[in-house]
């Protein structure tokens, strides 16, 4: 097995001398949403889009070449610990290929803990774990002929403002989360299925608390209706 890191914009290329001393970790992790429904319990929601996946490994960079090393001429121990923070410490992304496992993908290098052990003179011993890296590409959608400004909702509006305190509504859309707080930018406390009814109090636009388990939470009120 060979392990290499590539800076393409630089052409520059390392190549660890010494494989992995135990084992070699490739984490890889669907994405769930956790909910606690109603008279139910906690379900596990799948989640589209993937997760960062971490790869990390324990060697060391020996002083010398022996017959453990990859290859001759290698670089002295600190030659290597140069490069591997100057590319963390610039952000810099590279590309890690590993032969035997067919991993060739961009990375960042999230951690790299190098040491120095006892009756190991001149050898220096390092952890390092590599996250994949993803671009975020962001567009600008720019319509002056009909954009006021703002994000637009385009949800249909279903809740009254003549809502009062007691009032029983009943949950229209197939699962509906209830959060910490009246919006979005709230944490998801639970989930109520459709057909739900649930009693509010104190709206706020089109969100309104609810008496929800022991505690209460928010819900929408354009996924309701009267009960």
């Amino acid at each position: 097995m060979d392990i290499y890191l590539i800076d393409e914009s630089k052409n520059y290329t390392i190549q660890f001398p010494v494989n992995p001393l135990n084992r070699l970790s490739n984490q890889k992790e669907k994405r769930y949403t956790t909910a606690d429904i109603i008279d139910f319990g906690e379900v596990d929601i799948s989640q589209k889009g993937n997760k960062i996946r971490e790869i990390s490994f324990d060697s060391f960079f020996p002083k010398e070449y022996d017959s453990y090393c990859q290859y001759t001429g290698i670089s002295t121990p600190q030659e290597y610990i140069n490069v591997i923070n100057f590319w963390m410490d610039s952000d810099t992304h590279v590309r890690l290929i590993i032969t035997d496992l067919n991993i060739n993908e961009l990375v960042n290098i999230s951690k790299f803990i190098p040491e120095v052990r006892s009756g190991e003179v001149g050898d220096i011993y390092y952890s390092i774990t590599f996250r994949t890296y993803r671009e975020l590409k962001i567009e600008t959608v720019n319509d002056s002929s009909n954009y006021s400004g703002g994000l637009q909702n385009n949800r249909s509006n279903t809740y009254s403002n003549e809502y009062k305190d007691g009032d029983k509504v009943k949950v229209t859309a197939s699962a509906l989360n209830v959060r910490k707080g009246c919006g979005t930018s709230y944490e998801i406390i639970g989930c109520v299925s459709k057909e739900t009814v649930l009693t509010i109090y104190r709206q706020q636009g089109n969100w309104a608390d609810c008496y929800y388990g022991n505690h209460g939470g928010c819900i929408c009120l354009d996924y309701v209706t009267r009960a």
